[in-house]
């Protein structure tokens, strides 16, 4: 079963993004039907690699990894919203702000995630990683490629599995420990295999980790 996993690059000043480590990581030793890549910060280069990337590998599921630094755990997002509103204060890498623009003005107001999510957290409570299903995935570049993916797959009639995970900040990346929430990198990936390993289960197709898959880089 072919899975297409996304991370993101470094924003909002921290140094690294845990999603790209993670992502990173995954390429290291994921099976050949794994892809993973990673993308900027960025609304214009999301909402044209996404589709083309869909069109292009056909996943049979597609996981979108980000960081919601201020989270106490892993989170699977239960919706993805037809909405981008960001402040200037927050612009993407290209410098872009906006302010309550449709991420496709054609597309429906939501998409649910398909990710088989009681199977998700049922793992998470076996292995011991705190994790809960999260009912907001925000307005920012993390929503907009959840709904991105979505709406791809949609249009190109992909029976294909779509959702969102977002991640702590992992400890070496907290400067005020008192405050911000974080979670080891060990235990992240964890919980992100075992998301994967349920999509696969859930689909009726269960292989196991090998190593070889494919890792497109920030620009793929």
């Amino acid at each position: 079963m072919s899975v297409l996993v996304q991370g993101f690059g470094p924003f909002g000043g921290f140094d690294a993004n845990p999603s790209e480590l993670l992502v990173r990581d995954l390429a290291g030793r994921a099976d050949p039907d794994t892809v993973t890549t990673v993308l900027p910060v960025s609304r214009a280069q999301v909402s044209e690699e996404i589709p083309r990337l869909m069109a292009r590998h056909r996943p049979r599921a597609w996981l979108g990894v980000g960081l919601a630094a201020g989270r106490t755990a892993l989170s699977i997002e239960a919706v993805a919203v037809n909405l981008a509103d960001w402040p200037e204060s927050d612009a993407d890498y290209d410098g872009v702000s906006v302010t309550r623009v449709p991420v496709a003005p054609s597309g429906p107001a939501a998409h649910l995630t398909t990710l088989p999510v009681e199977r998700i957290l049922g793992s998470w409570r076996e292995a011991g990683i705190p994790g809960y299903l999260s009912q907001t995935a925000g307005s920012y570049l993390c929503n907009l490629s959840f709904y991105a993916a979505a709406q791809a797959a949609s249009e190109l009639g992909l029976e294909c599995m779509v959702g969102f995970l977002h991640v702590p900040l992992l400890p070496e990346l907290v400067s005020a420990p008192e405050r911000q929430p974080s979670m080891h990198m060990a235990l992240q990936a964890r919980g992100l295999d075992l998301v994967i390993a349920a999509c696969r289960a859930a689909s009726g197709s269960a292989n196991g980790s090998a190593s070889g898959g494919i890792y497109l880089g920030r620009t793929a």
